[in-house]
């Protein structure tokens, strides 16, 4: 809907890659003959193209600089700082990615190793690994708490226990504050002092129903009410600790579907980078300790059953074993891993957002015999490309690859891979219902249907003659930070009424086996290779219901539906989203892990995406839900861990 979806949808994007902590030697491993001289190359990242200027003497590689790139801020800086670093230092590309940053990082190996081709480097010898010599090292360590993850729930579970302790521990996997907190646009809560400020109070009756409503009863009451009578306590808390929230209106920021509901989100004014980093910075204030790039592998049990630390391994190889009086898992969930997702929701799966969260957690909770809960929850939400043919659209249309993502906003016709119409497309910003509903398709896969009329209608009076999202906020102007990106309606509403021809675009991507072109109805199902005629039946009984006013599938609003009349046709193809996985470990109202007997497991507290029992099989419609639940339930475990060990 503005330049900001370029950033925010590219983030979204290469859902594929997995993540390895390997120790790097720091001897050189190989040594080459070069042509000296300035060699330049690019390769493909999150967000497009990251271009390398890489300087050789007849020897050795002598600098390495990144010239442009477009990936996330916060994200991309660790690797466009370190892999150069390294790839220096052993003057090897034996380097591994950054955790949390794999495209980023694999993008500036491809494009160095292509300048070392130019150059006529020897690229077999300049990728052997040596072992590192560290790794049978052990250090031993003694905290009174160690908490596992530095996301919201993690950092916020570390600086809770850290105003009544000196001695805590913040282990974080990845090279910088990491989690699908950083990513999101903000935090529900009801009755907070900011709703109370608006006069805009959420009832907490409202929120635990919507709870409710969307579980089916498959959840932990006693824990969802705990989390919402001290969801308010949490955004003075955290305001407190430096973070600027906003409190925004329902459906400000393209969930057009919410405009009109209860303002339950307080909104990332600094986005979720900044907000999180600010909480680590008080926490390092309290004289908490922090360990990056350092992931815990293993807890410490004793013969009774309680936890007493975690095993870690640091950058180098070497190991940690750290004692500690409590233990908070907040590892961020299990979207990340192929295995987990594919035996907890079968071949039909979607890699997660943050794709560092692999479930350490969650394994190592059940390792101490905590019990199961909710591995089949998963937060899918809107949608987006394919890995596979993401680099084809970046290629093809460079930057603008973003604008294609603006269509889903509006309810066109959606059919999936059988040419089916499968939903009333007037809900589809309902985001996490139209997710849940494109995961049930085959392939996970629609394609959103355009026609010539529409897209001269566009290029002459704006979106805005489509549908009008915005107009409600004219002269209430709600602003806050999502994807670390502003959202502000003042200039949403600017876009949604400013003309634009999207022809030219969709022309450039046709042939990506993204965007599909027919002159008619029948040559554009033969291009997208479904079935015409279900197809043409799909886009007849979607016309016709128009034409009647009443549609006999869906229920639709047929007023808002945007006919199908005019070729040339266009088709664009979206996949399901999934931001994460939404549970594992089975905990109660205090955030300690509990058995299959609900029985706690002393030392051992599970925050966050780790945790089961918030939600029943989708996550719920009203904004912030997930990322509530994050910042309260981890400073309720610090909180609660800090009870635990002064008895």
């Amino acid at each position: 809907m503005k330049k900001k979806i370029s950033k925010m949808m590219a983030l979204l994007l290469c859902m594929v890659m997995g993540f390895t902590l390997i120790a790097c030697d720091t001897t050189q491993v190989s040594s080459t003959n070069y042509k000296a001289g300035t060699y330049t190359a690019s390769a493909i990242g999150k967000n497009g193209e990251v271009v390398v200027e890489v300087v050789f003497t007849e020897d050795e590689i002598e600098s390495i600089e990144i010239i442009d790139h477009k990936e996330t801020a916060g994200f991309a800086d660790v690797p466009v700082r370190d892999i150069p670093k390294k790839i220096l230092l052993n003057q090897s590309l034996a380097i591994d990615s950054i955790s949390g940053a794999t495209v980023t990082s694999q993008a500036i190996l491809t494009a160095v190793e292509d300048c070392v081709k130019q150059a006529g480097g020897n690229l077999e010898a300049l990728m052997l690994k040596v072992e590192a010599s560290t790794v049978d090292k052990v250090e031993e360590l003694s905290f009174d708490i160690v908490v596992v993850g530095g996301g919201a729930a993690g950092s916020a579970a570390a600086l809770a226990a850290s105003e009544s302790s000196d001695s805590v521990l913040l282990l974080e996997k990845t090279a910088s504050p990491m989690g699908a907190g950083t990513l999101a646009g903000g935090m529900f809560a009801a009755e907070s002092s900011l709703q109370k400020k608006a006069g805009k109070v959420v009832d907490k009756k409202w929120i635990f129903d919507e709870y409710m409503k969307a579980s089916d009863g498959y959840m932990n009451s006693v824990l969802v009410r705990t989390i919402i009578d001290e969801s308010s306590e949490t955004v003075d808390w955290l305001m407190k600790n430096g973070m600027e929230l906003n409190l925004a209106d329902a459906g400000s920021g393209f969930s057009f579907a919410n405009v009109g509901r209860p303002s339950t989100l307080h909104g990332y004014n600094e986005g979720g980078i900044v907000a999180i980093s600010k909480l680590i910075k008080e926490f390092e204030g309290n004289n908490g300790t922090v360990m990056f790039s350092t992931p815990a592998t293993d807890l410490l049990i004793d013969d009774d059953g309680k936890v007493t630390g975690v095993i870690a391994a640091k950058d180098d190889g070497s190991k940690l074993k750290i004692n500690a009086k409590a233990v908070i898992l907040a590892t961020g969930g299990f979207g990340g891993n192929k295995e987990m997702l594919k035996e907890y929701f079968g071949e039909k799966y979607t890699i997660g957002e943050v794709t560092s969260c692999t479930g350490d957690g969650i394994k190592m909770a059940w390792s101490a015999g905590a019990a199961e809960y909710g591995t089949a929850t998963a937060h899918y939400f809107w949608q987006t490309f394919t890995g596979e043919e993401f680099g084809a659209l970046i290629n093809a249309v460079g930057d603008d690859f973003f604008s294609l993502t603006e269509f889903t906003f509006y309810p066109h016709l959606r059919v999936n891979i059988l040419g089916e119409r499968f939903c009333d497309e007037t809900t589809v910003t309902d985001f996490a219902t139209h997710g849940a509903q494109l995961h049930m398709q085959p392939k996970q896969t629609e394609y959103l249907v355009l026609d010539t009329s529409v897209l001269e209608q566009i290029a002459e009076k704006g979106y805005v003659s489509v549908e009008d999202h915005f107009g409600t906020f004219k002269d209430n102007r709600n602003f806050y930070m999502e994807f670390n990106e502003p959202n502000d309606t003042d200039q949403l509403i600017e876009k949604e009424n400013t003309p634009r021809d999207y022809t030219p675009l969709l022309e450039a991507a046709v042939g990506t086996n993204v965007v599909f072109k027919g002159e008619s109805i029948e040559a554009l199902a033969k291009n997208m290779g479904i079935d015409a005629v279900t197809f043409k039946a799909s886009v007849d009984q979607y016309n016709k219901a128009i034409e009647l006013g009443r549609d006999e599938m869906y229920f639709s609003d047929t007023k808002r539906l945007v006919p199908i009349k005019k070729g040339p046709y266009y088709a664009v193809k979206y996949v399901t989203r999934n931001l994460s996985t939404l549970g594992g470990v089975a905990i109660n109202e205090k955030i300690q892990a509990i058995d299959e007997n609900g029985v706690s497991i002393p030392g051992l507290y599970v925050a966050g995406a780790d945790a089961g029992g918030m939600y029943g099989k989708a996550y719920v419609n009203f904004e912030g839900g997930t990322l509530g639940f994050a910042y309260t339930s981890g400073r309720l475990a610090g909180q609660n861990a800090i009870s635990y060990i002064n008895k």
